[in-house]
């Protein structure tokens, strides 16, 4: 991703979402991943895509601007519809720090913008968790 373009990062005047949503358009077929492997944050968030965020919110678009609230606060992101076009995605949780987060996942029962990571189901793809022995039982 060209986050930084002029000696600053994640500019949206640098036109950064449009340059790698071009380059994505133009070698990636159909504009679908072979395979996407995402990690999910503490909140919940997946790539750069954080709580109250939904699909609809960016349309057809493959790579948005989004905002964070914690530093760096400007960021680049795949949207969803970019993520669930991949033919596989994989969500990778390690770690003891993330037991947490996975209990509070197995709680949820439909898509939430409260846990952006239940927005990930590919169309037609296959969707695979990883989870290590800590993140799952702290």
């Amino acid at each position: 991703m060209p986050v930084q373009l002029n000696q600053r990062l994640c500019v949206e005047e640098d036109k950064g979402t449009w340059l790698y949503e071009e380059e994505i358009r133009k070698f990636i077929n159909a504009s679908s991943f072979h395979f996407l492997l995402l990690g999910v944050g503490y909140d919940g968030h997946i790539a750069s895509l954080f709580p109250g965020v939904k699909p609809e919110d960016h349309g057809e678009r493959l790579v948005v601007f989004t905002e964070s609230p914690v530093k760096p606060h400007q960021r680049m992101s795949l949207t969803f519809n970019a993520i669930n076009r991949a033919q596989k995605v994989a969500i990778l949780i390690v770690g003891k720090y993330k037991h947490e987060t996975v209990i509070q996942l197995s709680r949820v029962k439909e898509q939430t913008t409260q846990w952006p990571v239940t927005w990930v189901k590919p169309g037609s793809g296959n969707l695979v968790w990883y989870l290590d022995y800590e993140a799952l039982l702290g």
